[in-house]
């Protein structure tokens, strides 16, 4: 076990000899028989965006204080990917032939590392993984002066952060039940799912899309002209290096936590709404110099999940929102805001996110279609904004709650922060992670396009910016500002 002292910011741990774990509750050795298991049209698009300059993977670092069992926590986070049969696959097959064959789960790798968990991860990435070699999903676990730091890789061809969430919030679950000695109540997960998981049938809720307003749509996303960040010229250091992109990742306080929650609160809206807002001020303040009628435009993920979906393994379940306004409308966020809004309402209303989907899938049953629709360029935004959400969302009656954070046994979870890829060409991707009462917020940026101190810039400016929104007028400023409008 790993014993801390009484206060988690108290350092440093006492390790001693882990107790022995036997009979984890789900053993994953059990696979069910649905592969050799096709790629649907949006894994394949995910495979093909991965690129040397820009790999799909998407990362999740938690951080946890407290007593440990090393062991028990190892085996049951092979216990919790084992239940998600994605997870241990890699891809055989070419074009469109290619299929998901299963293997047993990656090595999850125990190491000591000096340090706190605190200190902020960023710096040049590299991480990348083969999945014609390698199984999509990879961990370790950091064993630091003052916590546990684990870190989650996942090709994004395996599943999004919603099913990176799933299998967090069951790995939680399934240690605290070994070590509290109390019964796992984990549903029962369907493989034969998988099958589906490329059917997006909309919502009763959701008004069908006519072909007319999806042609207006679609026109609204390629017409004009994308701003674009410049590229940059590297020196030559830089362009032997093998590093991919620059991240840096910011811990919110809890005062800014306030601080935002009073600006959703005020506005009445999202935080993937507030953020957006955010994110195209910030590129119109900071990118270099271009036409003030080039349109600022955001890939926005959006989950197309819905409670027919609470027994899939974890997989791709989301699409594609993009938003665009010209630059020159992005300097004032306040202004940008309730657009945002209404326009993001209109997009989960009607399960637009879904019609990018159905695109890809269209073209998938042409030849070389999907590559054609990457070669044409048409849906490369600005940049790239996720709201990777609340890992105690969905979960909450498996997570036990004790004095405002969530518990595995004696482990306290203090923060999950996610990492977002960047598209191929795109220079920045963005994403936010809560964790009850705490935000974390991280900028990756493509090194053809920024250095590390520009990254850093851009993270701090977006901090700065979502803390000290501009909050709307009180009736009587509304008021007011009425009667000299009139008065002019």
């Amino acid at each position: 076990m790993i014993v801390p002292s009484e206060t988690s910011e108290q350092k440093p741990f006492m390790i001693v000899p882990s107790e022995t774990t036997s009979n984890p509750v789900v053993s994953g050795k059990e696979r069910p028989g649905i592969f050799p298991l096709p790629l649907t049209p949006l894994e394949q698009f995910l495979f093909q965006c991965d690129t040397a300059a820009s790999p799909m993977i998407i990362r999740i670092v938690l951080r946890l204080t407290g007593e440990a069992d090393l062991e028990c926590l190892k085996e049951t986070l092979l216990s919790a990917i084992g239940r998600h049969p994605l997870a241990t696959c890699r891809i055989t097959g070419n074009g469109n032939q290619s299929c998901w064959i299963h293997g047993p789960p990656a090595k999850i790798d125990i190491c000591h590392l000096a340090g706190s968990i605190f200190e902020p991860d960023g710096g040049p990435t590299r991480k990348k993984i083969n999945l014609r070699i390698e199984n999509g999903l990879h961990a370790e676990i950091h064993i630091m002066d003052d916590g546990i730091k684990v870190v989650i890789d996942a090709h994004h061809a395996v599943t999004d952060g919603n099913g990176l969430r799933q299998i967090v919030t069951e790995w939680f679950h399934l240690y605290h039940c070994q070590i509290t000695g109390v019964a796992s109540r984990l549903p029962v997960l369907d493989s034969d799912r998988l099958q589906q998981r490329h059917h997006f049938p909309a919502p009763a809720a959701a008004a069908p899309i006519g072909l007319r307003e999806a042609i207006r749509n679609l026109l609204v996303t390629i017409r004009g002209r994308t701003a674009r960040w410049t590229l940059r010229r590297e020196t030559t250091s830089e362009s032997s290096s093998s590093q991919i992109g620059y991240c840096v990742e910011r811990i919110l306080s809890q005062e800014q936590y306030d601080h935002i929650q009073l600006r959703l609160e005020q506005w009445k809206v999202t935080l993937n709404d507030l953020m957006l807002a955010t994110c195209m001020s910030t590129f119109a303040k900071m990118a270099p110099a271009g036409h003030m009628k080039h349109l600022i435009t955001i890939l926005n993920p959006t989950d197309l999940r819905l409670p027919s979906d609470r027994r899939l393994p974890a997989a791709n379940r989301f699409g594609f929102a993009f938003i665009r306004r010209p630059r020159a409308t992005c300097v004032n966020p306040a202004a940008l805001l309730k657009g945002i809004h209404d326009e993001m309402h209109y997009v989960r209303s009607n399960y637009i996110g879904a019609e990018f989907i159905k695109g890809l899938a269209s073209a998938s049953r042409i030849p070389g279609g999907v590559d054609l629709i990457r070669k044409l360029g048409l849906f490369i935004p600005s940049l790239q904004w996720t709201c990777l959400g609340d890992i105690t969302r969905g979960g909450k009656r498996l997570m036990t709650w004790k004095d405002g954070a969530i518990f595995l046994g004696e482990l306290r979870l203090e923060t999950v922060t996610g990492f977002a890829p960047f598209a191929d060409n795109v220079p920045l991707s963005i994403a936010t992670c809560e964790t009850g009462r705490r935000i974390t917020l991280t900028v990756q940026a493509n090194s053809r396009f920024m250095n590390e101190s520009e990254t850093k810039a851009f993270a701090l400016a977006i901090e700065d910016m979502i803390c000290s929104f501009e909050l709307p007028p009180t009736d009587s400023e509304a008021s007011d500002r009425r009667e000299h409008e009139n008065a002019d």
